[in-house]
Order: C-alpha cells, then structure tokens, then sequence
C-alpha cells in the first residue's frame, strides 16, 4: 500500500497545486482584467487630454485668425487713410499750381497788354515821324521841283 499511499499523496498534491494553479490563474485574470480596465482608462484620459488639447489648438487658431483678420483689417484702414492723405495732398498740390498758373497768365496777360499799349504808343510816334519825315521829303521834292521848274524858266 506504499503505492499506493504515494499515489494518493501524489494525487493530493496534485489536488492542491491545481486548486493554487486555479488561485493563482483567477489573480492572473483578475489583475489582467484590472491592468485591462487600467489601460481602457488611460486610453480614455488620453483620448479626452487630446480633445482638450485639439479643441485647445481649435480655439488657439480662431482667435489668431482673428488677430490676424484685426491686423489685416487694421492695416486696410492704415492704407486706406495714408491713399486719402495722399490724394488730399495731391489735389491741394493741384489746386496750389492752378492758382499760381492762373495768376501767372494774368500777369503774362497784362504784360502782353502793356507790350501791346507800349507797341500801339510807339507805331504811333513811329507813323508820326514817317509822316513828318514823308511831309518834309514831299516839301524837298516840291521846293526842288519848283526850283528845278524855276530854272528852266529863266
């Protein structure tokens, strides 16, 4: 019964190692099933994080967006005032050299009237002494003339 009495040890041992086998397997599952959970959380915290963390950059790109539709709109208007100065500059710049044009012509003008008054003044003395030149050249003709006439008489 020695055999037999081993197999029944062997048996019993056996036995147990396979209960502490079953033990140890349903701690194995159970820590695998809590190191499961643990994972799906951190996977679940890390999805959220990364949500956070895109609507985060979401919201980062629309108010850059909006700044830079700010300084865009800013320097529009900035372009839009010095274009306006420009042309205000440019259209009293315009006006400036009419004004100086037009009194320019006026004066050119009366110039011209002048020169044309001083001219008129001076053909005036000019048919005056030809008239009087002609009248003297005419009484030379005539005195010469008669005195030639006077001689061919005598």
């Amino acid at each position: 019964m020695t055999n037999n009495n081993k197999l029944d040890q062997l048996k019993d041992k056996a036995s147990d190692l396979g209960t502490d086998i079953k033990h140890k397997a349903e701690g194995v599952k159970l820590e695998g099933a809590k190191a499961l959970d643990d994972l799906k959380h951190s996977a679940k915290e890390a999805k959220l994080e990364g949500d956070k963390k895109l609507d985060q950059l979401k919201q980062d790109a629309r108010d850059q967006a909006k700044d830079t539709k700010a300084d865009v709109d800013q320097s529009k208007e900035n372009t839009k005032d010095t274009f306006a100065d420009a042309k205000t500059n440019a259209q009293d710049k315009l006006d400036h050299l009419k004004t100086e044009a037009s009194h320019k012509l006026d004066e050119a003008k009366l110039k011209a009237n002048e020169l044309k008054q001083e001219a008129s003044v001076k053909l005036d003395e000019l048919k005056v002494q030809a008239t009087e030149k002609f009248d003297d050249l005419k009484k030379k003709a005539t005195d010469t003339l008669n005195k030639i006439k006077g001689n061919d008489k005598a």
